[in-house]
């Protein structure tokens, strides 16, 4: 909320979340929400008033689902400690140039950068309690630098996507989208567009099953390694 730095915060009080969701039905002319998200922790969190906000919400008719966003299995923990609804999905950047939340696995036991966990196991977590990840940014590099689909910055992750993508007969975003979805934890891609075109063209890698050895040759493309 407000513009940062002095102005912004994020606002998990119960009048924000309850405000707030009434603003949503509203734009969006419709009577619920199939589910509310809560964006990135707020450090003032107050998990019985969010419970507070989540009960009333349930009990109204106008959300049916809750979960999260950018949350480490602790603050889930936490908020699931207090919610008396079950969190169904967390929201996580996650992709081909996006990959700390395997890295750290991989490396494991040992002592270089990639070993290090930033996010506290949250694909694992996230399997061990059937909780759903949606990945956001699928396409960008960073956070929101920009796409690396044909980006010259990136020449070969972009040679190998298309080498793949010759041979399954789809795009590289396609090819991006399934090298997401080869992942166990059944994770569900945004694509993060409305046109059309975009989403069908993205869609496409729903139909492509990558053998294990593509699947690590992207991830070497893009510049990870094995230990």
């Amino acid at each position: 909320m407000g513009e940062a730095p002095y102005g912004g915060r994020y606002d998990f009080s119960k009048h924000h979340i309850l405000e707030a969701v009434d603003g949503i039905l509203e734009r969006l002319q419709v009577d619920y929400l199939d589910a509310l998200l809560l964006h990135r922790p707020d450090a003032l969190m107050d998990v019985d008033k969010v419970a507070a906000a989540f009960d009333e919400l349930l009990a109204s008719g106008k959300v049916r689902h809750f979960g999260v966003s950018n949350f480490n299995p602790g603050q889930v923990e936490l908020l699931q400690s207090a919610v008396n609804q079950r969190l169904l999905v967390n929201q996580l950047q996650f992709g081909v140039m996006h990959t700390g939340p395997v890295d750290f696995g991989i490396h494991t036991n040992m002592t270089d950068e990639a070993s290090v966990d930033h996010d506290g196991g949250v694909i694992e977590y996230s399997r061990l309690h059937r909780m759903t990840i949606q990945t956001w940014s699928p396409f960008q590099y960073g956070q929101i630098q920009g796409t690396f689909i044909n980006n010259p910055a990136f020449p070969e992750v972009n040679r190998v996507l298309g080498i793949v993508a010759e041979k399954y007969g789809v795009s590289k975003n396609a090819i991006a989208a399934a090298w997401i979805l080869r992942h166990p934890a059944h994770m569900q891609v945004i694509i993060g567009t409305m046109n059309p075109d975009h989403i069908r063209d993205s869609a496409a890698g729903a139909d492509v099953s990558l053998t294990r050895q593509e699947w690590y040759d992207i991830y070497f493309a893009a510049g990870h390694d094995l230990p």
